[in-house]
């Protein structure tokens, strides 16, 4: 409606200066500059003095209309509160604890005391590899041990009583410790026929069976894993380096499971990724009922700023003009109770996240925005209160 007294006013204004085309016309062909500024000047001032003159009329008229149909909208009221932007960022689940396990001997796998899915502590025998006679080796080494032990005990009393040569005693001596070094060394290598669970976890997978020849260092015999101690692994933008440290409030997401963990930055990684100009972080979590799984698809949601008494409001009500500026609609008390008249206000803005934005300069604590409906009012509009009980 106020647009349409606005052009109301513009035809009429011309319309009463007609009369006075031609001499602008005169004036643009003379190039008189300073007349025509001053000619703009009374157009404007009796616009401006008309369109005041024409707010007290929409003012009364709204007062006295008792069937003025007023744009309905919602409002939101400006409170200091705590605001808090997150950027998110794709992660990995991993665990320091999954391993495969490769023999240290050659032969052939002989038998496996676990089976997958069982739970195992650490130093449980998991699997024995055929020793090839070691056994027998060793039991003839400890009874040549033996002896030569007493040889040389029978020796070195002698020896100490001045009987006997030192060529014999110093012999005695290395067969002893030549026989010792030899039964220690079939030992650890009868040890690596036996393969014990490194640290406490599950067996995830079986890979050999029974009768494989094993390769040390090559053969996969079986997967042990502990998820006890899972880390959500990221890379995030050397941008943000000098807000994440560790400490740092971090969200894990996992969709799958349905899943919303609250931790911190564990270890941020001293190397920025050439390729991509990222740096990696890593967020521990707590697994106690054991369903999260290393590798499952994960987000991670990363505090980046947060203020205490920050002058924050929705995201979706923040417009846009023409030239770029972000402004919102104030609701200011209009005459008649219940009804408000708009007005656009420019804002700066700070930082945001997925459905708020900080406002540094343009708003007060206290103010009241339009909610609903602030993609469909002007500067200017008089409103109206939705009412919620109906």
């Amino acid at each position: 409606m106020k647009q349409i007294y606005l052009s109301l006013l513009t035809i009429l204004i011309i319309s009463c200066n007609s009369s006075r085309n031609s001499s602008i016309n005169d004036l643009i062909e003379n190039k008189n500059l300073e007349e025509l500024k001053k000619r703009k000047k009374e157009y404007v001032d009796a616009m401006n003095t008309m369109q005041v003159e024409l707010n007290e009329i929409n003012n009364g008229i709204a007062f006295l209309d008792e069937n003025e149909k007023l744009t309905l909208v919602s409002n939101f009221e400006i409170k200091a509160s705590e605001f808090n932007s997150y950027i998110e960022s794709q992660a990995s689940l991993k665990t320091r604890k999954n391993i495969v396990i490769l023999p240290e001997f050659q032969g052939t796998l002989e038998k496996i005391f676990v089976s997958e899915g069982q739970k195992v502590q650490k130093g449980k025998l998991l699997a024995e590899i055929n020793d090839s006679g070691l056994k027998e080796q060793l039991e003839q080494l400890i009874i040549q041990a033996n002896f030569a032990k007493e040889s040389f005990e029978r020796t070195e009393r002698l020896w100490k009583k001045n009987i006997g040569s030192e060529m014999q005693y110093l012999k005695s001596k290395a067969d002893f410790e030549s026989t010792n070094k030899m039964v220690e060394q079939m030992k650890d290598r009868l040890s690596k026929t036996k393969i014990y669970a490194p640290f406490d976890g599950e067996i995830d997978e079986i890979i050999s069976n029974p009768g494989t020849n094993l390769i040390p260092g090559v053969s996969q015999v079986l997967r042990l894993v502990n998820l006890d101690k899972i880390y959500a692994e990221s890379s995030v933008s050397e941008k943000y380096i000098s807000s994440i440290e560790e400490g740092t409030e971090a969200i894990v997401q996992i969709p799958l499971l349905n899943k919303e963990i609250t931790s911190s930055v564990y270890q941020t990684g001293n190397f920025i990724n050439p390729s991509n100009r990222t740096f990696r972080i890593e967020v521990p979590l707590d697994n106690f009922d054991n369903k999260i799984k290393q590798n499952l698809d994960a987000k991670i949601k990363i505090n980046i700023y947060r203020k205490a008494d920050a002058v924050v409001i929705p995201l979706r009500i923040v417009r846009e003009d023409a030239s770029g500026k972000n402004f919102v609609y104030v609701m200011n008390k209009d005459v008649k109770d219940g009804v408000f008249t708009t007005k656009k206000t420019f804002i700066s803005l700070g930082n945001k996240n997925s459905n708020e934005i900080e406002v540094l300069d343009g708003l007060q604590i206290g103010e009241m925005l339009v909610l609903e409906g602030a993609n469909i009012v002007e500067d200017g509009q008089r409103v109206k209160l939705i009412n919620k009980d109906e």
